[in-house]
């Protein structure tokens, strides 16, 4: 089997969880590189190096990592990275004001915003996530993105923010993104389709045990990512 690096944002917890939940002899597979929050990627959070292909952490926030092509290649030339961090639509569906601004279509009361400027504010929140993936790939061409688990029903801010919004500012922020990482030639490994209801959220089923935590999943969640990884791995030639 091909090993796989798992690195990236705090969706790594529920990823982690769920190994247990795998038999063991699938487990050996795979190792964490944990880095810290997504929400330290309103910033740069990396440097890398174009002469060595090395790519270094730099957030205070974030555990100080080396990726580079012996590090990652210590584990095997077939070694699979699986990066969680561009993926994430929770920094731009919890901390914007979609009470008060919505897409041009959508808007009633709220203030109307272009399709251009929507991208644009998809594009300051993703851009550091997604530059630091180019960049790994360029050091590791073996290199996919997780994407993150939908939003919960009960996330505490659609108390406020209406559904529709929402709904469809986390669809157009993972459609432009999976287009960025294609053009970049990176895959992506979707969200398992049995997490998804037929309204694009997260099941509850899968939501994380402390209710105070509005977007993170829980160990079975964690299982059927690391099922969908290894699929993933298991059909690379």
């Amino acid at each position: 089997m091909k090993p796989v690096i798992i690195t990236g944002d705090s969706h790594l917890g529920p990823i982690r969880r769920g190994l247990d939940l795998l038999p063991e002899g699938r487990r050996n597979r795979f190792v964490f590189w944990p880095l810290g929050k997504g929400a330290a990627l309103r910033r740069k959070c990396h440097a890398f190096d174009a002469a060595t292909l090395t790519l270094r952490t730099a957030s205070r926030v974030w555990v100080d990592r080396v990726f580079s092509r012996e590090t990652i290649g210590a584990m095997g030339s077939d070694t699979v990275l699986a990066v969680s961090l561009p993926l994430n639509t929770s920094r731009i569906l919890r901390d914007y004001s979609w009470e008060t601004y919505a897409p041009w279509h959508l808007a009633q009361a709220e203030f109307a915003l272009s399709d251009q400027m929507v991208e644009a504010m998809i594009d300051g929140d993703s851009i550091h996530a997604l530059n630091m993936v180019r960049n790994l790939a360029r050091i590791w061409p073996r290199t996919a993105v997780i994407e993150a688990p939908r939003f919960f029903a009960n996330a505490s801010y659609l108390s406020r923010k209406r559904l529709d919004v929402i709904r469809h500012v986390d669809a157009a922020y993972r459609d432009r993104v999976r287009t960025m990482l294609a053009e970049a030639g990176i895959d992506v490994i979707p969200q398992p389709a049995a997490t998804i209801t037929d309204k694009g959220m997260t099941a509850l089923s899968f939501d994380h045990h402390d209710p105070q935590d509005d977007h993170h999943a829980n160990e079975a969640y964690g299982k059927l990512v690391l099922e969908e990884i290894g699929a993933y791995v298991d059909r690379l030639h």
